[in-house]
């Protein structure tokens, strides 16, 4: 009996428009422009030789979103999100990379909201690199240690060198032992690309969000 009449009570005021209007004065909605910057932390460890495309990660939003005043996107909020393309690290250009896309929010009172995001910033303590344009992160690269080991196969050999045969022998030697350095290098792969979990990130919204709050 009771239920019915309370069926009844709403039915008639959805009727004549007074619980839709309650209703639209109890919520607002705000709109968080494309290129907005949301700080997040990463909850699950990224690896180019252990992940694959299409696999699942979620971070944490680490600072809240606020619009015109009104927190639209609490910290705590989860963001999920998906490898998008992975390649490991190989011989000679050997700089891995991983593409992330960032498709949905989950806020703490359970609303889910989809997102088009990419990563923008990465903590400053990765060694790994941000291609900012593109969201593509790429390993660190390894030139430096390949050119200093040739340098040193070179000095190495040419020190032979000049023992054995003086200064020819030394030229000799040294570009020897920059072959050997050269081709120990190119035997090698490139670092994988690993970000642990914690690791601090930026994600930069692709497309305008709309999300409704209580006032």
């Amino acid at each position: 009996m009771m239920k019915t009449a309370v069926a009844s009570l709403v039915w008639a005021l959805c009727t004549i428009g007074i619980l839709p209007a309650i209703w639209a004065q109890a919520t607002e909605t705000y709109t968080v422009p494309d290129g907005t910057r949301i700080q997040v932390r990463l909850e699950t460890t990224l690896n180019s030789k252990t992940h694959r495309s299409g696999d699942r990660f979620t971070a944490k939003v680490a600072e809240a979103i606020m619009i015109g005043g009104k927190e639209v996107i609490p910290a705590g909020t989860t963001v999920e999100g998906r490898v998008a393309e992975v390649k490991n690290a190989g011989r000679v250009k050997g700089r891995s990379e991983m593409n992330l896309s960032y498709e949905r929010l989950i806020f703490p009172n359970g609303v889910s909201e989809t997102i088009v995001a990419s990563l923008a910033d990465l903590d400053e303590t990765q060694k790994e690199e941000v291609d900012r344009k593109e969201g593509t992160i790429r390993g660190e690269s390894s030139r430096k240690r390949d050119a200093a080991e040739v340098a040193g196969g070179a000095a190495a050999g040419a020190g032979i060198g000049a023992i054995a045969g003086g200064g020819k022998g030394s030229a000799i030697g040294a570009g020897v032992g920059g072959l050997i350095g050269l081709a120990d290098s190119m035997r090698r792969k490139g670092k994988e690309i690993e970000i642990p979990a914690g690791t601090r990130q930026v994600i930069r919204l692709e497309r305008p969000l709309s999300v409704s709050t209580t006032k």
